[in-house]
């Protein structure tokens, strides 16, 4: 049984040598499948699977896929890693999708304890957890901020971007840089980043301390590799966001990079001993204070993820699959 994960329109960008924005689709996909049998892969289109294949359905999908794959008797696996459910400006459309697929798949996958416990909530299915690897190679840690200005990265889909309260963020900031004599640069990338930033005032962007930068694989990579922490602050008490991955976190410290976060996501919070939670004020300040131990905290995330969230081992447990449909 040959694995298949469905990528709608990653071939386009894999044939050009270019790397899919959509996250899920490399987290969830295309990284894995570096590390797996030859006669795995991806397909483009549901009517590409045949009987030989284990289908695995994840994000940009209809009704009539699962559908479709059941009526000819082709087993599929149903890959929740959002919370769709009355999600949305389409939340009827979303929420018909992911009770179909729980409804009709051979077997559920997830990505965190936190989503698997909604689904069950929703659905009463048991879901398998799948964790997400890292993509980028591991990196030495560095924790070596400018004495006069802290060079700062955040980078997410615009999503979850426009749901951070940049005026609460700016204000953390400015009151921690000002009392300690510094100033900041704050480089955001994220997709279509000019509509994502036309909630943001000239306060901020494009006259503030923001740099806002169109996503792409290579620019993000340079920008963390270039920045002293990585950013990523949250809404709390949000439900869209709080069954979310912890890819981002997972990939910041695979490139060596500190990361300040606030709650509001709970998988972050087993990450807890190896990142700032909490207060940004707090943590941006402790950072400062304590460079040694935000290298040691940096290689001991290292050292889990790798035990955790190497590709090769993510590879493994979706090839372990097989053997449970």
């Amino acid at each position: 049984m040959n694995i298949k994960f469905l990528l709608p329109k990653a071939r386009g960008f894999v044939e050009k040598g270019r790397v899919p924005r959509r996250a899920s689709q490399r987290f969830r996909g295309l990284v894995p499948l570096k590390h797996m049998l030859p006669t795995d892969g991806f397909i483009d289109r549901v009517e590409e699977a045949t009987k030989d294949d284990l289908v695995i359905l994840s994000k940009a999908i209809e009704v009539k896929d699962f559908m479709y794959l059941k009526d000819l008797g082709i087993k599929f696996i149903f890959d929740i890693c959002d919370n769709k459910w009355r999600v949305g400006k389409d939340r009827e459309k979303n929420t018909a999708i992911m009770n179909a697929g729980c409804l009709h798949a051979n077997l559920i996958t997830t990505t965190c304890p936190e989503l698997k416990q909604k689904i069950y909530d929703e659905t009463g299915k048991n879901a398998l957890i799948i964790d997400d690897p890292y993509e980028r190679d591991i990196k030495e840690p560095k924790f070596k901020p400018h004495e006069k200005n802290l060079n700062i990265c955040y980078f997410g889909g615009r999503k979850s971007f426009s749901l951070v309260d940049w005026e609460e963020v700016i204000a953390s900031l400015n009151f921690v840089c000002d009392k300690l004599g510094l100033e900041y640069t704050l480089n955001c990338i994220t997709q279509k980043h000019q509509l994502a930033s036309k909630r943001l005032t000239h306060q901020y962007y494009p006259d503030g301390p923001l740099i806002m930068y169109e996503w792409d694989y290579e620019l993000q990579k340079d920008l963390v590799e270039k920045s002293d922490f990585v950013l990523l602050p949250v809404p709390n008490n949000n439900f869209v966001v709080r069954h979310k991955s912890p890819n981002r976190v997972i990939d910041s410290i695979a490139q060596g990079r500190y990361v300040i976060t606030t709650y509001g996501v709970n998988s972050y919070n087993q990450y807890g001993d190896f990142i700032g939670m909490g207060s940004l004020k707090d943590n941006v300040k402790w950072a400062l204070d304590n460079s040694k131990l935000v290298i040691s905290k940096i290689e001991d995330g290292q050292n889990y993820i790798k035990k955790h969230h190497s590709p090769e081992l993510i590879a493994k447990q979706w090839m372990s699959l097989r053997n449970k449909v």
